[in-house]
């Protein structure tokens, strides 16, 4: 690094670089368990459903992961930066439950009146609708328990949640599959809602008890405004986002003319397969948030920008191997996965594969803006990301390829803001303060 003359001076060594990093490395290897945990579990249900009802489970699949890391992924970013500079014993950040309480209402309720919508795009079957409102309920203790489990830096007991939670979930499969014959998409759906509430409410229930006792009467008054307007920002983001992931299986079913639901079927299959490094990626990125705010807070903010760059260019290389590996083994692994059915040709699986790596990066950046404390800016990013998606999804006629190019291309526009809005405009110095928004 440079002193404050311009000439290099040698950093004195951190301690906490390594600790941060052999931390990240165990939830990186509880991320990749649970990852395959959760293909097993997908190729269960693949294998264990016809295939148009697979399509529709894919539908609300897609439809869970909007509402959980879409409604209160925020909570759980917003925890994990607040909460990370705070004692130990300390209180949530006020405003906290109003939060959850809200986002928790807002999901039941939109949930029930778009209910006629999403159930054309679930096959007609009630129990999706039913099993996506528990989704709502049990997502606002999972994703409380995580931002708290990181925010305390708890992180191996954060990678045992998740490796439980997506455990149960094959083992809960497999029991549905033995016990019942003609079991449908709707019953596999309820496998994901008690896996999650079994993995995450017993602890949260020990948490919440934990907290409480540690309350002081005496203690000052806290501002609930900053924590619900950091939310409210980041919210924005997170919805962008996860309509760009996880709209195209909804859309595809949906827009499926008569004869096309084995195709829409294809797409989801291929298209869960691709995105398997965004299902290790999206549990991983909250804790990458403290570890970001040490490098935007340390020195000059060097070693922030060194990153970035670095990950750039990884990512660069990693688009190219993904496309690679998509036009021509692809098709043989989505057979190997899930089914001859289900393969689609090598060159949409390219395609989706590059667009995985872009969402990876896209990742790794609003997790950086996030930890700058420019929250406004996380929403703008995913917002022309999602804008530049839909115009394509709207103007391309192919089923699967207006989908294939509005999540690679919206997620590519996206990345290249956010490394520009990271890189060439100068970091504001207060941005990691506990309340910016």
């Amino acid at each position: 690094m440079r002193d404050e003359t311009g000439s290099s001076a040698e950093a004195p060594p951190d301690p906490g670089q390594g600790a941060d990093a052999k931390a990240l490395g165990l939830v990186a290897v509880s991320v990749v368990g649970s990852g395959v945990f959760t293909y097993a579990y997908l190729a269960l249900v693949a294998r264990g459903l016809p295939t148009a009802d697979y399509g529709w489970f894919g539908s609300y699949w897609s439809l869970a992961l909007v509402i959980g890391f879409g409604a209160f992924l925020p909570v759980e970013l917003e925890l994990a930066r607040l909460v990370s500079a705070r004692p130990p014993g300390a209180r949530f950040p006020a405003g906290t439950a109003r939060t959850l309480l809200t986002l928790t209402v807002a999901c039941l309720v939109l949930v029930a009146l778009l209910g006629g919508v999403l159930t054309s795009s679930l096959g007609g079957q009630v129990g999706f609708l039913w099993a996506l409102l528990a989704v709502c309920v049990v997502s606002a203790g999972q994703f409380l328990l995580r931002g708290w489990m990181l925010g305390t830096g708890r992180l191996r007991l954060h990678g045992i949640v998740l490796l439980v939670d997506s455990g149960l979930r094959v083992l809960l499969a497999l029991v549905l599959g033995w016990s019942v014959d003609d079991a449908s998409g709707s019953d596999y759906a309820w496998t994901l809602v008690l896996a999650i509430s079994l993995a995450h409410l017993p602890l949260l229930l020990w948490t919440t008890r934990g907290r409480t006792a540690a309350r002081h009467e005496d203690a000052p008054v806290e501002p609930a405004r900053p924590f619900v307007t950091a939310v409210g920002h980041l919210l924005v983001g997170s919805l962008c986002a996860q309509a760009l992931l996880n709209a195209a299986p909804v859309l595809i079913t949906v827009l499926a003319a008569p004869g096309e639901e084995a195709l829409a079927a294809q797409f989801i299959a291929s298209y869960t397969l691709v995105r398997l490094p965004l299902f290790v990626a999206v549990p991983l990125q909250s804790a990458l948030v403290p570890v970001l705010v040490n490098l935007g807070t340390s020195g000059d903010g060097s070693r922030l920008r060194t990153f970035l760059l670095r990950g750039l260019a990884v990512i660069g290389v990693l688009a190219v191997l993904a496309a690679a590996v998509g036009l021509w083994l692809g098709p043989p692994i989505v057979e190997l996965v899930f089914g001859a059915r289900y393969a689609l040709p090598g060159g949409e699986i390219a395609l989706l594969a590059v667009g995985s790596v872009l969402h990876l990066g896209l990742l790794v950046a609003g997790q950086a803006l996030v930890a700058a404390g420019r929250h406004r800016q996380v929403a703008v990013v995913w917002a022309l990301g999602l804008v530049t998606a839909a115009v394509l999804f709207a103007v391309v006629d192919d089923l699967v390829l207006r989908a294939s190019l509005a999540f690679t291309v919206g997620s590519g526009v996206a990345l290249a803001i956010a490394a520009v809005t990271l890189l060439v405009r100068p970091r504001d110095p207060a941005g990691t303060a506990p309340h910016a928004a």
